[in-house]
């Protein structure tokens, strides 16, 4: 468990590969670029991880409907914060999944990180997104 979210960067730094980009350090886990980017807000932490899935680009009406309906039943069917976004430089997906970053181990993180990467790939070709 971590006191500063710094430490909790500096850990994931000593396993994964990483650069550092105006919006903060870019972790790769294999491919994969993630954001790992934090918040507080009247004594609540939180991190906010953004997984880029370069493989799905929103370029078309049916697409876009496709990751609305997604966000939908994420809302619906888990108590964790998470939805689709699209990056507007490239119109690929991003993922973004919300962790109080206070009360997980760098390995956990690392370990959430790829389940999510491995079941939400899946689940967009599934949908033909």
């Amino acid at each position: 468990m971590y006191q500063k979210f710094d430490d909790l960067l500096k850990d994931l730094q000593q396993s994964r590969p990483s650069n550092m980009t105006p919006l903060g350090r870019v972790f790769f886990f294999n491919d994969q670029a993630v954001l790992l980017q934090h918040g507080e807000m009247e004594g609540i932490t939180w991190v906010d991880i953004h997984i880029e899935l370069k493989r799905f680009c929103v370029d078309n009406l049916a697409a876009a409907k496709k990751v609305l309906q997604a966000n939908r039943e994420m809302g619906a069917s888990t108590p964790i914060p998470s939805w689709f976004a699209v990056d507007p430089k490239n119109d690929c997906l991003v993922f973004i999944n919300r962790l109080d970053w206070r009360h997980i181990t760098c390995k956990i993180l690392e370990d959430h990180i790829l389940r999510c990467i491995e079941q939400m790939g899946s689940a967009l070709a599934t949908e033909g997104v």
